[in-house]
C-alpha cells in the first residue's frame, strides 16, 4: 500500500514538473539581451557538451528558451549568430546641437546591424542560465499563456562565456565593460561555428553517457535530432535522448574526475525537486476539492 502510494505521488510530481518544463518556446531569430560570465576552459556544463567545446565561442541560454530547468534541454548544441545592437544600461552620446541627456553608451543603427558590420560571432549553446539567475535569465511563461520577459523585457537571453581564449579581448567595444547588451540573434548551421572542424569539440562528454546530450547540429540550426527536456527522461514514457557521446573526450574532461560527486548532486537535486513538486500537486488537489 505504502509502495503504491509512493509510486503514485512520484508520477504525480513528474507530471507537475513536466508541465512546467514544457512551457517554453524559442523563436529562431529576433532580439535578445546578452551578458557574459566566467566559464573555465575544458569545463563540461549543463548540456554535457565535451569540455573542448569551450575552446570555441559558447554561451548559456535562459531556461525559458533552453527548454529545461536542469541538465540538458532542446536547445543544447544549437548555434546562433549574435550581433551587438546597443547598450541598454547606458544612453548613447547626445546628438550634437541638442539638449539630449548625456551618455557614453553605444548604439548601432538597424542598417549597421543588418549589414553585419557590428561586432558579431557564432556561438554554440552548451549551458543553462537558470530561471533563478537574477534579472537576466528569469523570463517565464505564466499559467494564462502569457510570457513575462526579463528585466529588459526579452524572452531570450544569452550569457556569453567571456573572457575566453576563443573570443577576442576587444570583442565588446568601448573603454569599459557595459555589462549588458541588446543583440539580434539568428539560428545558423553549426557548420559556421568556429569549432565545427574540430571533431574533438563536438558531441557530449563520453564519461557522462546518457546523462549528457549535445547534438552536433540540431534544429533550429540543422537537421540532427534534438535533446528532449531532461525531465522527460524521467517520465513514464521515458524519453530517450540521442546518443551524442564523443569517444575522443573519454577521460579528458573535468567530468571524468567529478562524475561521482556530480551524480550525487544531481540525484539529491532531483529528489528535492520531486518532493517539492509532489507537495505542490497535493496542495493543489486539496484546494480543488475544498
Amino acid at each position: 500500500m505504502l509502495a503504491s502510494l509512493y509510486r503514485a505521488h512520484t508520477w504525480l510530481a513528474l507530471v507537475c514538473l513536466l508541465t512546467a518544463v514544457r512551457a517554453f518556446d524559442l523563436v529562431p531569430s529576433g532580439y535578445a539581451s546578452l551578458t557574459h560570465y566566467d566559464l573555465p576552459s575544458n569545463y563540461v556544463a549543463s548540456c554535457g557538451c565535451v569540455g573542448r567545446s569551450t575552446f570555441y565561442p559558447t554561451a548559456a541560454l535562459n531556461r525559458y528558451a533552453y527548454g529545461s530547468n536542469t541538465s540538458f534541454g532542446p536547445s543544447c548544441g544549437s548555434c546562433f549568430e549574435l550581433r551587438l545592437v546597443s547598450t541598454p544600461l547606458a544612453l548613447p552620446p547626445p546628438t550634437p546641437g541638442t539638449n539630449e541627456p548625456w551618455g557614453d553608451g553605444i548604439y548601432y543603427t538597424p542598417q549597421q546591424v543588418a549589414s553585419g558590420s557590428t561586432p558579431n560571432l557564432v556561438v554554440k549553446i552548451i549551458d543553462l542560465c537558470p530561471g533563478a539567475g537574477g534579472p537576466w535569465c528569469n523570463a517565464t511563461r505564466f499559467d494564462n499563456g502569457t510570457v513575462g520577459g526579463n528585466s529588459l523585457g526579452f524572452d531570450v537571453h544569452f550569457d556569453l562565456a567571456w573572457p575566453s581564449k576563443a573570443i577576442s579581448k576587444g570583442f565588446f567595444p568601448g573603454d569599459h565593460d557595459y555589462g549588458a547588451w541588446n543583440v539580434s540573434y539568428q539560428a545558423v548551421s553549426c557548420e559556421r561555428w568556429a569549432g565545427w572542424k574540430d571533431r574533438a569539440a563536438l558531441g557530449s562528454d563520453w564519461d557522462q553517457q546518457s546523462s549528457a546530450c549535445c547534438p552536433n547540429n540540431p534544429a533550429p540550426s540543422g537537421q540532427d535530432e534534438t535533446c528532449p527536456p531532461y525531465y522527460d527522461t524521467l517520465a513514464p514514457t521515458r524519453a530517450v535522448p540521442p546518443n551524442t557521446s564523443n569517444v575522443l573526450s573519454k577521460g579528458r574532461s573535468n567530468a571524468a574526475t567529478g562524475m561521482v560527486a556530480n551524480t550525487a548532486r544531481v540525484s539529491l537535486a532531483t529528489a528535492i525537486a520531486l518532493l517539492s513538486a509532489a507537495l505542490l500537486c497535493i496542495s493543489a488537489a486539496t484546494f480543488a476539492f475544498e
